[in-house]
């Protein structure tokens, strides 16, 4: 996954008020979504899809598309969709992953208890004592995330948080032989058990894998859209696959797509809550999509952020900046993602608690990078192309 906080400071009073929405503003919010994409955020963010096995996603987002959008489905499990516009250039390529974080059996204990390897960036804190579902060859079964009681703590193991490698599941079993019985295998995929709240009448909303679900459903709402709405170029939408494991987003196996530009449709990551610190007082819940100026993969140059600020503006859509400086990224080469070959950049939906059982986005968020994108596609015609890359 992309990550990034860290861009342009906000006043401490003005994250405070958008910590403390307005009771009438979050009623709004929650008027002004359909249950149809509510009922899509549902069912796309409780889907299990780990990386390379997401095709309860895909058959989602077929689903939501319809027949309406031819989707492609190459070797790898990506979905790419393809919208003729009213020119032919320039390509645009849209894309968001498919797969969430999780975790795969590697081991078997003579009791019976599973231990796993982490499939994508995770930290073992965030899933003591939850819920997980075992995906096996016999069918879903439920575990719980074992948790050693703090009565057999030393006050040194109560600083600390376990590793990912020392985390066990237990199924119920009472033997490796009763597990194996029951379907489970070295390899079987994990991924946690969730639900989908609204938090009060807020519009803010719980559920796991809003990495990157929420960029796969408003891909999958704007290709219903854009297939009936003229825009001045040629797009792709394309739904990746194990991004959280290895694979560069907007990795697409098509060597006929030449994108002229790319927007990679992600989640940001808030820095808006009391553990934050000094510096990273700048991406908020609630305040409307996020221009990713800098990722470790991702460097928007000052022309694409004014183009798009410009197009906020023109919209009445408010726009947050983000920078994040990450060990360990920025190792996609142009062999492995579209991002190294054309002119990039990400729009971001503000996401609390990234990479945990349970996340919270705020829906206004989603509805403004929503729109915000259908104004850049119906605006990103040749001349803006040229204005955001120099190039004539």
């Amino acid at each position: 996954m992309m990550v990034r906080p860290n861009g342009f400071p906000l006043h401490a009073l003005a994250v405070l008020s958008l910590l403390l929405a307005p009771t009438a503003a979050s009623a709004q919010a929650t008027a002004n979504v359909s249950q149809q994409t509510l009922d899509l955020l549902q069912k796309i963010t409780l889907a299990q899809g780990t990386s390379g096995d997401e095709g309860d996603v895909r058959a989602l987002i077929r689903a939501e598309v319809g027949n309406a959008v031819h989707l492609e489905e190459t070797p790898k499990g990506d979905l790419v969709a393809k919208l003729p516009g009213t020119k032919p250039g320039p390509v645009i390529l849209l894309s968001s992953h498919l797969d969430e974080v999780g975790f795969q059996v590697r081991a078997i204990t003579p009791e019976g208890f599973l231990q796993v390897a982490p499939l994508g960036n995770w930290y073992a804190g965030s899933m003591a004592d939850h819920l997980v579902t075992v995906r096996t060859s016999h069918g879903p079964i439920t575990g719980v995330v074992g948790v050693r009681p703090p009565h057999l703590m030393s006050a040194e193991d109560k600083t600390k948080a376990p590793g990912v490698m020392e985390m066990y599941i237990d199924i119920g079993a009472s033997s490796a032989a009763e597990a194996r019985q029951w379907g489970v295998q070295l390899g079987d995929r994990i991924a946690p058990q969730s639900s989908f709240l609204e938090l009060g009448n807020s519009g803010r909303y719980i559920s796991k894998a809003w990495d990157n679900r929420v960029g796969c459903a408003i891909l999958a709402q704007l290709a219903r859209k854009l297939a009936t709405t003229p825009h001045p170029n040629t797009i792709y939408i394309a739904w990746t696959t194990s991004e959280e494991f290895g694979r560069s987003n907007a990795t697409v196996e098509m060597p006929e797509l030449k994108p002229d530009f790319v927007i990679v449709v992600e989640v940001g990551i808030t820095t808006d809550t009391p553990d934050r610190k000094t510096g990273e007082q700048q991406e908020a819940l609630g305040g409307g999509p996020t221009l990713d100026l800098y990722d470790g993969s991702i460097s928007t140059t000052p022309a694409i952020r004014d183009w798009f600020t410009a197009q906020a503006k023109a919209s009445g859509i408010p726009l947050q900046y983000t920078t994040i400086l990450q060990e360990g990224f920025g190792v996609g080469t142009e062999n492995s993602s579209y991002l190294f070959r054309a002119p990039s950049t990400a729009l971001l939906v503000p996401l609390r608690y990234a990479h945990s059982p349970r996340g919270v986005i705020d829906i206004r968020d989603y509805l403004h990078t929503r729109a915000l994108l259908m104004q850049v596609l119906e605006h990103l015609n040749t001349a803006a192309l040229r204005q955001m890359t120099g190039k004539e």
